[in-house]
């Protein structure tokens, strides 16, 4: 069983900044190392989309100073997030462009839907300890974040049909 450990929302939101920083990261390179004219395209619009996340994120982490205090949960949830956070699902930005170098268009398709599965999982979570005036903020990126989804869905799909 894993120790409990707590977190607070300021630090949920600092991880959730570096997810987007290593996910520009690894979306740049991932642009760079391809061949594919369309997986090269959709990568160099989800770099953009992470530098909004992470300014949206950079805002609401100047709303958060006040609540330093780590939130504690029971048993299973507070190990779920410490997995999670644990499994650092995003490569870190002086991994990404090796990573990306590496892989074929489809295995960065592949890549890039399990990063951004994984980013819902964890803002999902971040979202129940951001203040009420912030959720808002949260479920409109996890909706952004499920669109990244469908599109990679459609550009495998459409790679998958050459």
């Amino acid at each position: 069983m894993m120790s409990a450990e707590a977190f607070s929302a300021p630090q949920m939101v600092e991880i959730a900044i570096q997810t987007e920083q290593a996910g520009y990261a690894f979306y740049q390179a991932a642009a760079e190392a391809t061949d594919s004219p369309q997986v090269r395209a959709l990568c160099e619009w989800l770099a953009g989309e992470e530098q909004v996340h992470e300014r949206i994120f950079r805002e609401m982490q100047q709303s958060l100073g006040a609540q330093a205090a780590p939130q504690q949960w029971p048993g299973e949830k507070t190990e779920f997030i410490s997995a999670l956070v644990g499994s650092r699902f995003m490569p870190k930005p002086g991994e990404a462009e090796a990573l990306a170098k590496a892989m074929t268009a489809e295995g960065l398709l592949d890549f890039a839907l399990n990063l951004e599965k994984d980013t819902i999982i964890f803002q999902y979570e971040m979202r129940d300890m951001v203040a009420a005036g912030d959720t808002e903020q949260v479920n409109q990126i996890i909706a952004e974040e499920k669109a990244h989804v469908s599109r990679i869905l459609n550009a495998k799909a459409a790679l998958q049909q050459r």
